[in-house]
């Protein structure tokens, strides 16, 4: 079998396996709500270790897919050493996703386990492609710059400030803001690295600041709020706002599907307008023009 055979082998087998996680996942909070009496289309009224335990196991499952998604992107870009590690490490919060229930009291399907389970198996032997590819590409250059450290500590902690500093409570629960300007700010200035980082740890060191329960959504959702514009860095402006708004709308879905099982359906398409249209909407028109003004006045950012 050729490198070129591993590799195509190596990215299905991720990209099925990590479906198979996400939609696995979902089951399991549908079935779970079920037996508490619960459907998703009615007004949901849940005790907060069940809100708790329905959003963690939703966050892990659709955190390992997105890492297998990602996972195979890399193994399609040929890093294959990146890609196998990114599926392990989504193959860890799978297996990790499986004991949940069990640690909050709460009956595990079996739909759940058979289909987590053989998920994680594709992934593993995705893995195993990776690493046995001949001649995989490295990726060139640090993680992470001295420079890039320093934009992420101060960036995030603006971020942070302005979470908790301008913020308007919502009828339906959390609160809106207008502080993901600043994610988009860091991604188009500095790239995906810093705009992913800055979104992660600014938004999670906010809501522990306010006592935010589930302050791990957070992470999925403004991390990839920061990734997906910070991948069109130095692009012509319509490419830019164009990834801004996937980055907004993956912010608000994520925190939408999670919503959808512990609010219920109507609740949960009120506050995904909110932080679609207000949220990220207005945080967008104002990153952009504060990146507009930056590239005008320092040359090195043109």
């Amino acid at each position: 079998m050729t490198g070129i055979d591993y590799v195509k082998r190596g990215y299905g087998l991720s990209i099925f396996g990590g479906l198979l996680i996400g939609v696995s996942s979902v089951f399991e909070a549908v079935y779970i709500l079920y037996t508490l009496g619960f459907s998703i289309f009615q007004a949901i009224d849940l005790g907060s270790q069940a809100k708790l335990f329905l959003s963690l196991c939703i966050f892990l499952g659709l955190t390992a897919a997105t890492l297998a998604f990602v996972g195979a992107y890399f193994y399609w870009k040929g890093y294959t050493r990146a890609g196998g590690c990114l599926n392990f490490i989504g193959s860890f919060l799978a297996l990790l996703n499986i004991i949940t229930p069990f640690v909050y009291g709460y009956d595990t399907s079996e739909i759940f386990s058979i289909g987590t389970f053989l998920g994680v198996c594709l992934m593993a032997v995705g893995v195993e492609l990776g690493i046995s590819s001949p001649s995989p590409e490295k990726i060139k250059g640090p993680i992470l710059t001295s420079v890039d450290a320093a934009v992420v500590s101060v960036l995030s902690a603006v971020y942070a400030v302005m979470i908790i500093a301008v913020q308007v409570p919502s009828l339906t629960g959390g609160y809106t803001h207008i502080g993901d300007s600043v994610v988009f700010v860091a991604a188009l200035l500095f790239g995906y690295k810093v705009g992913g980082l800055v979104g992660i740890i600014g938004s999670v060191a906010a809501d522990f600041f306010v006592g935010y329960p589930r302050w791990f959504v957070s992470i999925l959702a403004h991390g990839l709020e920061g990734i997906i514009p910070g991948l069109f860095k130095g692009k012509p402006l319509i490419m830019q706002l164009i990834s801004c708004v996937i980055g907004g709308f993956l912010m608000a879905t994520t925190y939408f599907f999670i919503n959808i099982f512990i609010k219920g359906y109507p609740l949960a398409l009120i506050s995904y307008a909110r932080d679609l249209f207000i949220q990220a909407g207005i945080s967008i028109i104002v990153g952009l023009i504060v990146v507009n003004i930056v590239k005008r006045t320092i040359p090195q950012f043109k």
